[in-house]
């Protein structure tokens, strides 16, 4: 029974803990990733290893999150729910980065197009 009860609690602890976790995993405030992924999306179209037409559509997707936030912004806050979608879209955006980046596309290879 005791055993049990400690695994339990164990369980629990890491139940409660785990939220928390993942937040602090995110890298920083809504700003700092902001400006991370505008890092990320210039070094990529510079070193070539995103097209123009990748980096332009990234650059489009960072901006609609951007607005999105100026619109839950309305209030002057962000709510803890609101944080979490913004997070939950830079996320998003993180993993399309990383992907583009790495597809094989470069720039000035023109074996993508279809003619």
């Amino acid at each position: 029974m005791k055993t049990r009860l400690s695994v339990l609690a164990g369980a629990l602890l890491v139940a409660l803990t785990l939220p928390v976790t993942v937040a602090a995993d995110r890298g920083g405030s809504i700003p700092e990733r902001v400006h991370q992924m505008e890092r990320r999306i210039d070094q990529g179209a510079r070193s070539g290893s995103l097209t123009r037409r990748e980096a332009d559509r990234l650059r489009g997707e960072l901006r609609g999150i951007l607005r999105k936030e100026e619109r839950m912004r309305h209030d002057g806050r962000l709510s803890p729910r609101e944080r979490d979608v913004l997070h939950a879209d830079l996320d998003r955006l993180d993993r399309h980065i990383t992907i583009e980046k790495h597809d094989d596309q470069r720039r000035g290879d023109r074996s993508h197009r279809r003619y």
